[in-house]
């Protein structure tokens, strides 16, 4: 054992004992075990403050104060919304290139004036860190936040302050990376401001990457396909999430070669326990490329005699609001999915792919249908696969994006065009040289005029000096007296 590790153990007992000494009513008791018998608890705070043992104690006392505060270990399904759980934007999804998993905020989503979802967002966000805290293969993550298309409405200087206190005080020693991906110009300033509230070792974690620049940190089949990747595995329901380390078991990835066989209006499942339609394909109606497609539904008819439980899921969550993604129908009873596509996904969803799962409840269902399907056996599942298509204006909206590439491939080599800009730019350096030379001889002239005024006004002067001198020699002349006369008289 080295020295540096003997030290750093006899830093942890000692912030363990000073910890434990005094008043432990702040604190709540299962946070209290966890510094008791966790090295890494405490390691942790040590690390972030360089193994300043006053200040891993000041940092250690405040963040355990607020975990008890927020009820951080009390954090459960039941404290969210069906909005925030059916339809994330802030998910782990992926592994960077040190395996460490990759936390997604699509910032976009984020709207400031939505207070309600933004407070269980803060929760979810809570919970997604501490689970990844108390991994038992600890690693560091990487966090993404995915700027594209974003607006100054979408900058919650609330919540990203929130976020960070959560990185840099809360969760110590978890971020490796913070990787701002695509980062609209207009927004620079704002992240000036967020820089501000940061310290130099989060502010050297920052990292402005954009497509081409991230797969220098995550691997582009690790990278979602909506930030450029090809990781098409996703968990519809963030609950879910495997956050423990390792692969994401629930995670899928559909074959996009093999899509279901069956066409028509609608089709039963492989097992025969459900009534699907669409048969094959989810359509989507938008009228721009970035605008948002009407509702579309997946419909289920359970045809079996018992209950039924379902899930979807989707290659791209981010993509669609799905709602419900779990539930359970009844003998002879059909459910409607609502799917919509969300703005700016139109163009890439024709990749996008969506899975229907069902499977028969044979016993009394206990509890919530999500934990249910945590106990089911693969081998009773039975899967069918959606593909998706957009249109726009009634036609495939690959066609119309073909064919704009096509006419922007064709503009330079329309008929004379060049020949024209040419043109067109010499005609205006003529212009601009004849202003120049016009500009040039206006000033000649008016330094001439110039000059000729001041010699008029110097000859006038002279005439005026004249014409004063002559009527003073003239005044003084009148105003001598004659001497008087020296003649003797007769």
């Amino acid at each position: 054992m080295d020295q540096d590790q003997i030290d750093q153990e006899s830093l942890v007992v000692q912030l363990r004992t000073a910890f434990l000494k005094q008043n432990l009513e702040p604190f709540d008791s299962r946070d209290i075990s966890r510094v008791r018998n966790d090295d890494r608890v405490v390691l942790a705070y040590l690390k972030n403050c360089r193994f300043n043992r006053e200040k891993a104690f000041n940092m250690m006392c405040e963040s355990l104060k607020w975990r008890k505060s927020f009820a951080v270990n009390d954090i459960s399904k039941e404290s969210f919304s069906a909005e925030v759980l059916d339809d994330p934007y802030l998910y782990f999804k992926g592994y960077d290139k040190q395996g460490g998993p990759l936390l997604v905020w699509d910032v976009k989503r984020h709207r400031k004036s939505n207070t309600a979802i933004n407070a269980e967002l803060k929760k979810l966000l809570a919970l997604l860190l501490d689970r990844r805290e108390g991994a038992s293969e600890h690693k560091k993550i990487t966090m993404l936040f995915n700027m594209s298309g974003c607006g100054l409405s979408n900058i919650d200087y609330d919540f990203i302050k929130y976020l960070i206190s959560l990185l840099t005080e809360y969760y110590p020693d978890i971020l490796d990376n913070l990787l701002v991906f695509e980062m609209p110009r207009l927004l620079s300033a704002a992240w000036g401001i967020i820089k501000n509230m940061l310290d130099e070792d989060s502010r050297d974690a920052i990292k402005f990457v954009s497509k081409a620049e991230v797969t220098d940190y995550v691997d582009k089949d690790q990278l979602p396909v909506s930030l450029g990747g090809n990781n098409e595995a996703a968990a519809t329901n963030v609950m879910e999430n495997d956050l423990t380390g390792g692969v994401d078991k629930k995670q899928v990835t559909f074959n996009a070669s093999n899509p279901s066989p069956t066409a028509g209006k609608s089709v039963t499942d492989k097992m025969g326990i459900l009534q699907i339609s669409p048969a094959d394909t989810l359509t989507f109606s938008v009228v721009q490329s970035n605008s948002e497609s009407l509702p579309q539904s997946i419909k289920m008819t359970n045809i079996k005699e018992t209950q039924v439980a379902y899930k979807v899921k989707t290659t791209a969550p981010e993509h669609y609001r799905v709602k419900p993604t779990v539930g359970v129908i009844e003998p002879g009873q059909t459910v409607e999915v609502s799917v919509q596509l969300t703005p700016g996904s139109a163009v890439t969803a024709s990749r996008d792919r969506f899975l229907v799962q069902s499977t028969l409840i044979t016993t009394t269902l206990k509890g919530d249908v999500s934990e249910f399907w945590r106990t089911v056996e693969p081998g009773k599942v039975s899967e069918h696969r959606l593909r998706c298509k957009v249109t726009m204006n009634g036609s495939p909206i690959e066609d119309k994006v073909e064919m704009l590439n096509s006419t922007l491939h064709s503009m330079p080599t329309m008929s004379g065009g060049e020949d024209r800009l040419t043109a067109i730019e010499n005609r205006l350096k003529v212009i601009q040289e004849s202003t120049d030379k016009t500009q040039k001889q206006v000033r000649t002239i008016l330094t001439i005029i110039q000059l000729f005024l001041i010699v008029i006004m110097i000859y006038i002067s002279y005439l005026l000096y004249q014409e004063y001198s002559l009527l003073s020699e003239s005044t003084s002349t009148a105003s001598t007296p004659s001497p008087p006369s020296t003649r003797p008289e007769l």
